[in-house]
């Protein structure tokens, strides 16, 4: 249960550390989104971080079915996060109305608020990491 735990916890991470991205950078913040989300073809880093993050999460994900240990904090983790994320990833990521919707944000306040918006996220990672 630990490899969740430490799963749970690089995710709150990720999700904390590109809300203060966003926040610090306001308007910038816009080139990175646009850099990953308009074209055909993703960038090179974006593809190596997406790699890696299903690479963990397909490992901690093994790991957590083969533990006698189950705990719901696991199963929402594991199972229901990614159901949800996946949802969205393809009403966003693989919609070009939705990937038009991201790379058409403006403004500085605009993207603070996104990032305050994703900061219950980062609780309730934290809190499901301690859970677990």
């Amino acid at each position: 249960m630990m490899l969740t735990k430490i799963y749970a916890l690089f995710l709150a991470a990720g999700v904390l550390g590109t809300s203060i991205a966003m926040v610090v950078m306001g308007e910038k913040w816009q080139a990175v989104e646009r850099s990953a989300y308009s074209g055909e073809k993703r960038p090179l880093w974006l593809r190596l971080l997406g790699t890696f993050l299903l690479a963990f999460y397909a490992v901690t994900l093994y790991s957590f079915i083969i533990s006698p240990d189950k705990s719901i904090a696991g199963w929402i983790l594991l199972v229901f996060f990614p159901v949800a994320w996946g949802i969205k990833g393809a009403l966003v990521i693989f919609n070009k109305e939705g990937r038009e919707k991201v790379i058409s944000i403006e403004g500085a306040d605009n993207w603070r608020k996104i990032a305050l918006a994703r900061l219950p996220v980062v609780i309730i990672l934290v809190v499901l990491a301690v859970f677990v």
